[in-house]
């Protein structure tokens, strides 16, 4: 009986290890196809790949499937496109970071399933998936830009929601992707955009940061905080729960519009 246990002992810790390395690869092997063909396409194409169990069922839990995995979506595809608007054919310290992070995800935040860990993984969702929004539509119709920033809300608040007691949530989902979209259309026509680096070395690589992703994300907080008042408290929004996130909400807001703005308007 010891033997036997030692050896399941021996398998599980096996199989974390491989589990670990083979999302580290998924991670490092997406960025530096997508920096060595300067096409996003790849790195992309790698993360859809990766979720070949999404679709290993019969086709009716195809879209129940999706909608489920819609957040982990968000994110891999977003850091994908973010590797390739980083630069292209030379690796960058930005390239790094962003593996990192993709690693990060794929390891420790992905596989958890508490309530707080459910939130995190909205938030980023939320951040980087309007970040990659923002940059990849800035030229295009805002419309696209709005239906995409609709689908992140959607599932970023389903991913929260669906945790929850309250099983009638569809409405709840689509006010909260409506928020996202109308916050992509505003921020479409009044751009700003924080900017890192020159360009001129590694450790210089420009890298910017857009205001949408920021806005989304302390408004998606405050958003949670409330919604989740609201269902411990037989549908009425304590002022307690949500003062806080609310003013936090509109410091950060206040300080990035008024101290840290150089707006580039298209209208």
């Amino acid at each position: 009986m010891a033997d036997f246990i030692a050896l399941r002992k021996g398998r599980n810790a096996l199989s974390t290890v491989l589990h670990i390395s083979l999302n580290i690869a998924l991670a490092v092997i997406s960025t530096a196809l997508t920096v060595i063909s300067g096409n996003w396409i790849f790195g992309v194409l790698l993360v859809l790949l990766s979720k070949w169990r999404v679709i290993a069922v019969r086709p009716r839990y195809w879209w129940v499937n999706i909608k489920a995995n819609l957040v982990d979506y968000t994110v891999g595809i977003s850091l994908a496109i973010l590797v390739f608007m980083a630069g292209k054919e030379t690796w960058n310290i930005w390239h790094s970071f962003l593996t990192a992070i993709y690693a990060a995800w794929l390891v420790f935040i992905k596989p958890r399933s508490e309530a707080i860990m459910t939130e995190i993984q909205a938030m980023c969702a939320i951040f980087f998936g309007t970040f990659a929004s923002a940059l990849v539509t800035s030229q295009l119709d805002p419309m696209i830009g709005a239906f995409i920033c609709f689908v992140i809300g959607y599932g970023a608040s389903r991913h929260v929601l669906i945790q929850s007691d309250d099983h009638d949530f569809t409405l709840t989902t689509f006010i909260c992707g409506l928020m996202v979209a109308e916050l992509s259309w505003i921020f479409y026509h009044w751009s700003i955009v924080y900017s890192f680096g020159n360009g001129n070395s590694y450790n210089e690589a420009i890298f910017a940061i857009p205001q949408l992703p920021i806005a989304a994300s302390v408004l998606f907080y405050m958003f949670a905080r409330g919604y989740k008042s609201a269902l411990r408290h037989d549908g009425k929004i304590r002022a307690d729960d949500i003062v806080a996130p609310a003013i936090f909400s509109v410091l950060v807001m206040f300080v990035m519009v008024f101290f840290y703005s150089l707006a580039s308007f298209n209208v």
